[in-house]
């Protein structure tokens, strides 16, 4: 079981074509993420012993000296960090090829509400144990679909389609140290999405991202936890931290992530750049 914490900046909604948007995930096998965020936090100087949004007012000693505070600690920890950035058009230009990646192809169409575009996802099946016989489970399947405003789908089916080819690359990374391990699950801890822990948006998230082991794209379950009260997460605030200082480099013309000299077994960091050509 891997615990892992997300999340984005600017936000899950497309804007301006060329802006930038990027998606931050960090994993540990037992919440090693959560130490390196406090121990980051203590050489920050945060009064709160934890760290902080990054959209929130800060010292400029906090920005500037995060990159390398995280750099010069993040050996101590064994941790997976992977973060991908691309701009609006670039991730509408490879809507097809995530689709087909994800087995989505045939389970997508475009609608038009008020003169505004969304996308049709479904049928999926959800599935109800109804009974335990012999002790072979009864399924009830039933279909369910979703439809979200295109400005939120899009970029619903690019978190996705990263966070399943993460797993297709740290799932090796994992056996190495575990020649034994057959799967790896994954307890994923995302930020609120838009329309809360209920709403459309984070229903459809839950739905791939569950169903993606029996559509035998990844080896293991992931399953989704949000916390209510999102200051709670310190995991997804760290993501925050790292997505926000990534953003931050992109609009400086800055493309590259600081990297330790060496990151120990169990450690990896990759960040992965789209850009319009060539992108998919």
């Amino acid at each position: 079981m891997c615990l892992g914490s997300l999340d984005h900046s600017p936000s899950e909604q497309l804007g301006n074509p060329d802006q930038w948007h990027t998606t931050v995930l960090i994993l540990s096998q037992s919440n090693e993420h959560w130490k390196l965020a406090e121990c980051i936090a203590t050489f920050l100087r945060s009064e709160s012993g934890s760290l902080r949004r990054w959209s929130a007012r800060h010292s400029r000693y906090y920005k500037t000296n995060f990159d390398r505070i995280l750099t010069e600690n993040v050996t101590k920890f064994p941790v997976h960090i992977r973060a991908i950035s691309a701009q609006s058009e670039t991730i509408r230009l490879c809507l097809d090829h995530m689709l087909a990646e994800l087995g989505l192809a045939g389970l997508v169409k475009s609608s038009t509400k008020k003169e505004k575009p969304y996308l049709e996802f479904g049928p999926f099946s959800r599935i109800r144990i109804t009974d335990v016989r012999n002790g072979v489970a009864q399924e009830d399947h039933q279909p369910v679909q979703f439809t979200l405003p295109e400005r939120q789908a899009i970029p619903l089916v690019f978190i996705c389609h990263f966070l399943l080819r993460a797993h297709q690359q740290i799932f090796p990374l994992v056996r190495d140290e575990q020649p034994t391990i057959e799967w790896v699950d994954w307890q994923l801890m995302p930020n609120k999405f838009p329309g809360g822990i209920d709403g459309r948006m984070a229903s459809l998230f839950h739905a791939i991202m569950s169903g993606s082991a029996r559509a035998g794209l990844v080896m293991g379950n992931i399953r989704i936890m949000t916390f209510v009260n999102t200051g709670d997460d310190h995991g997804s605030i760290f993501a925050d931290n790292l997505a926000g200082l990534l953003a931050d480099k992109l609009s400086n013309g800055d493309q590259k992530l600081m990297l330790p000299p060496s990151l120990k077994i169990g450690s990896s960091m990759f960040w992965e750049i789209w850009r319009r050509e060539g992108a998919c």
